[in-house]
């Protein structure tokens, strides 16, 4: 199409979709002449020059939204040793502290970590039953102690026990007395990553002694509590790192304690997502990230740039279909989901229809 029949057309548009209006409206379509003739626009006389197009294509719109998280390793949280003594050691921060790994160090004998839904809260000894002295013989078989034939994992603390219980307390430069205080271990529920030491070397004991985090690098961020239903556990999300690079992530959680600042300010909960990398943004302990979040599908549905639209003077849409010659047809359309500068369109349309893009 010549750039005079463009610029002619532009001029006339909201005249010629007043007159039209009733057969676009009605889904009809209207061939537009080439030609330009009627109107009094000097731009008629500049050069010709072919008119934009685009392709009525099929695909799928994903819309987005940009949420603002941080990458690290979740919220940090004190352990604390309650066996009486001097700190003679501390994990440095960045150590995973697996099962039977040293929290502290008191008077020279490492505190282990044991894993269990609960900490012990009672000295334990042979008549006791409980699931915390299940936590204890868990921990003495997974560690090697014993073996599953030499004691039972049944909650109940036999002579058994007590006899791996001795030989547990042997390999730790204990006295072997066959019973458990409390304070001689630390539960958690799984490893722990050290972010921070707390006591120093000298310091007294029972106290906290470090901050850990969990091990596994993930990203949180605050959603307003009113826009809890955007996202749900088991969603697909984009990271982008601070360098630039994405990483695709899954939603873990959303939170259901709902947190208001203290000075006021938008309520908010948690929501913790993991990367499908762990080892993405390694560089950073902690970083601002961008976590694009699905808003909107529309699938397999024809799409034309947003640009193709024209409004009509007496409300909806329509787009021009170029034809042969030199003509353009004007088509009246419904408008569906938006996204990546396309626009989901239905009407008389049909894949690879070519519609005019104004520049």
């Amino acid at each position: 199409m010549s750039a005079r029949t463009v610029r002619g057309r532009r001029v006339r548009r909201a005249v010629v979709l007043v007159v039209l209006a009733g057969a676009v409206a009605a889904g009809g379509v209207v061939a537009v002449g080439a030609s330009g003739e009627g109107t009094d626009d000097p731009a008629d006389t500049e050069a010709q020059a072919p008119a934009a197009t685009a392709l009525v294509r099929r695909t799928d719109l994903v819309e987005h939204e940009d949420l603002d998280g941080t990458l690290g390793y979740g919220d940090a949280h004190a352990l604390r040793v309650g066996r009486s003594g001097t700190v003679t050691g501390v994990p440095a921060p960045g150590t995973v502290l697996g099962r039977g790994d040293a929290v502290a160090e008191v008077d020279g004998s490492p505190v282990p970590l044991v894993f269990g839904d609960k900490p012990l809260w009672r000295p334990l000894a042979v008549g006791d039953e409980g699931p915390d002295v299940a936590i204890l013989e868990a921990h003495l078989v997974e560690t090697g102690v014993a073996t599953a034939a030499q004691l039972t994992v049944d909650e109940k603390f036999t002579s058994s026990t007590a006899a791996a219980v001795k030989r547990w307390q042997e390999s730790l430069g204990r006295e072997r007395t066959g019973r458990v205080e409390p304070g001689d271990v630390v539960v958690q529920p799984g490893p722990v990553r050290v972010s921070e030491q707390v006591a120093e070397l000298g310091a007294p004991s029972p106290g906290e002694v470090v901050e850990v985090t969990a091990t596994e690098r993930r990203v949180t961020l605050d959603l307003a509590a009113t826009r809890h239903d955007l996202v749900a556990a088991g969603d697909g999300v984009t990271v982008t790192l601070p360098d630039g690079t994405t990483v695709e992530g899954t939603v873990q959680s959303v939170g259901t304690v709902v947190t208001v600042p203290e000075q006021g300010g938008t309520a908010t909960v948690e929501v913790v997502i993991t990367m499908a990398d762990p080892a993405a943004g390694s560089a950073f302990d902690e970083a601002p990230v961008d976590v694009a979040v699905e808003r909107s599908r529309a699938e397999g549905v024809l799409a034309v740039p947003v640009e193709a639209l024209v409004a009509l003077a007496e409300g909806g849409y329509a787009v021009e279909v170029a034809g042969s010659g030199g003509t353009t047809t004007l088509v009246g359309v419904n408008i569906g989901a938006f996204a990546t500068g396309l626009v989901e369109v239905t009407g008389e349309l049909h894949e690879g229809d070519a519609v005019v893009v104004p520049s």
